[in-house]
């Protein structure tokens, strides 16, 4: 088991730190040339080929442009299929309320550089009465930087690691304002921590860069998630708790302390939570054997730098170019008329000797510059996916065919880098979901939407499913995100998909007469969310359509009634005549 006394984590910190620190080496020079001198960096680049600016103007809006929606389905349908429903509707008013798309945004960015960290946490809701003991808790998730996260420096993957963790800053002061409320932390350990000592590498801030700032009295420290320890009589798996938090600051001198050893700051408490952990890791390319993944920016920089020292190479020649003319310094007239005259100025000289003018250019760009700039660009556009129908340029010199296959090889690449990024965000809404489903803090109410699909007035979600009670468990269920949920729809694209819905709708209003068995809504709700039309549904009137079957139906048996009768008619008659040709001449 991970040693997990104060002095042992503290050096665990600081090596998982400079095991960090060594990945990140390139991380603030690609922000650089990202942002370059516009954004007031003094050591920013100004340059020609923004390449990482590119790459990430064009893949972010693929990625998310939208709040997910998701759907929840069960694997036991007879014992969970409406709690599964209430989940649903529960988890997608979440995300509305919380925007959470302003933190997967960020966090795209970040997974695109290095890696990018998402932290699910409980909060109470804003509203109610601080002091309320039912006060009720809503899932919250923050964006963490790459800087100030940190893992177990030998795992191969971030499931293996024995500890995650991060860094965070707050005001010294309001923390041993809290302190003297809450028992459970160290008044006189955080009265020890040094303030405005933050080392940049720890907590991602340059106080070197803004030395007029005055002092905020600012204190830091980690806390870190031990998921195999449990402490002494604390609850476990079976009550939602899973592995020990741990809090250390960063900065401590030692007064007060024997032999001047850190100490935590709070006590050590059990974590409640999903047993994954408190983080949610997002990441592009696996390198085997490696716990931090492989960003598609920090695989091609190597070209991005090629390409623009070429670049600026050329720049310089073209500043250096120059053109100058060669005149007979004997012709001072011819000198001056030379140098005075307009373009296109026809000066007459009487008796001109061609080699008494003489036009010459020094520097400038050459070929050779511009064949090899672009065979670069070219090469860092194969690797980095880039193509000019992303762009969205087509110049109509290359055949259909050619466009068709450069845009299926990047709709490849950039398909892979958006599975994996909604792998990422499923599994972050795992993490909330699991708080929706257990915690009995949580109530909340739901909308019009879950109102019409559960059947209530003015619905609530409540958290606190007890499995005992049930027999059921949250892995039983199972999250998808909707299709598209999360990608821009363009002008062209609702059209064919409105078009496709019109086709749908009158094909389903055919088929519901002859198969009324079949739940029509349900169908819809699929088919919708597959389309990224979640509203479907709602453009058939089932009521009218059963109303208009019925009538059909009836119609349908008045006719074959009507049919029948006349048919019995017409026997009856024809049966008279024939008994009335039988009758003999005395009878008639």
């Amino acid at each position: 088991m991970l040693k997990t006394t104060p002095s042992n984590l503290y050096n665990e910190i600081q090596a998982a730190e400079r095991f960090r620190n060594k990945y990140l080496d390139y991380y603030d020079d690609i922000l650089k040339k990202y942002a370059g001198s516009a954004m007031g960096s003094q050591d920013g680049e100004m340059l020609t080929e923004n390449h990482i600016y590119e790459y990430l103007s064009l893949t972010i809006p693929r990625l998310i442009h939208d709040n997910p929606r998701v759907s929840i389905s069960t694997r036991r349908p007879v014992t969970q299929n409406e709690t599964a429903k209430a989940l649903g509707h529960g988890l997608n008013r979440w995300v509305r309320d919380t925007n959470v798309r302003q933190v997967l945004m960020r966090t795209a960015y970040d997974a695109l550089i290095a890696y990018g960290v998402v932290l699910t946490t409980q909060q109470p809701m804003q509203g109610y009465d601080p002091n309320a003991s039912n006060r009720p808790y809503f899932p919250a998730c923050y964006r963490i930087s790459p800087k100030r996260f940190i893992c177990d420096p030998l795992a191969l993957s971030i499931s293996e690691a024995r500890f995650t963790g991060h860094a965070w800053i707050r005001d010294k002061d309001d923390l041993i304002k809290e302190a003297r409320g809450d028992s459970s932390w160290n008044k006189e350990v955080i009265e020890t921590l040094i303030v405005d000592t933050l080392d940049k590498e720890s907590t991602g801030r340059k106080f070197d860069a803004a030395k007029d700032v005055p002092s905020r009295r600012e204190v830091a420290g980690y806390d870190i998630w031990v998921p195999e320890v449990r402490l002494d009589e604390s609850p476990g798996p079976e009550e939602g708790f899973n592995g020990t938090i741990y809090t250390i600051g960063l900065g401590q001198d030692g007064s007060g302390q024997d032999n001047g050893e850190v100490d935590f700051i709070r006590d050590p408490r059990p974590y409640y939570g999903p047993p994954s952990g408190p983080y949610s890791f997002f990441g592009t390319y696996y390198v085997p054997d490696k716990i931090f993944p492989l960003s598609p920016i920090l695989a091609t920089m190597s070209q991005v730098d090629e390409l623009n020292d070429h670049v600026r190479s050329a720049a310089r020649s073209a500043t250096q170019y120059k053109r100058l003319i060669l005149v007979d310094s004997k012709s001072k007239k011819l000198m001056q008329d030379v140098k005075s005259q307009p373009d296109n100025y026809v000066v007459p000289v009487e008796g001109l000797d061609r080699d008494r003018v003489i036009p010459i250019e020094l520097g400038g760009i050459t070929n050779q510059q511009v064949s090899y700039i672009q065979m670069a660009r070219e090469r860092l556009d194969r690797n980095s996916g880039i193509h000019d129908a992303m762009r969205g340029n087509v110049t109509g010199n290359a055949t259909a065919t050619e466009v068709s296959i450069a845009d299926e090889s990047g709709t490849v690449r950039l398909a892979y880098i958006k599975q994996q990024f909604q792998q990422s965000v499923r599994n972050l809404l795992q993490n909330v979901g699991w708080f929706l489903y257990y915690d009995e803090r949580v109530m909340f109410p739901l909308g019009a939407d879950a109102a019409k699909d559960l059947g209530m007035t003015e619905p609530y979600y409540v958290g606190g499913v007890t499995e005992e009670e049930t027999g059921t468990s949250y892995n039983d269920l199972e999250l998808e995100i909707d299709a598209y949920s999360m990608e821009r729809t363009s002008e062209t694209l609702k059209q064919r998909r409105t078009m496709e819905a019109f086709q749908l709708i009158s094909n389903v209003a055919q088929a519901m007469p002859q198969m009324p068995y079949v739940k029509w809504g349900d169908l819809l709700d699929k088919l919708g969310d597959a389309m990224n039309m979640p509203d479907l549904s709602e453009m058939i009137d089932e009521q009218m359509m059963q109303e208009m079957v019925q009538q059909q139906q009836e119609q349908q048996q008045q006719m074959m009634q009507a049919e029948l009768q006349s048919k019995s008619e017409a026997m009856a008659a024809q049966s008279a005549g024939k008994e009335q040709k039988s009758l003999p001449e005395s009878n008639q």
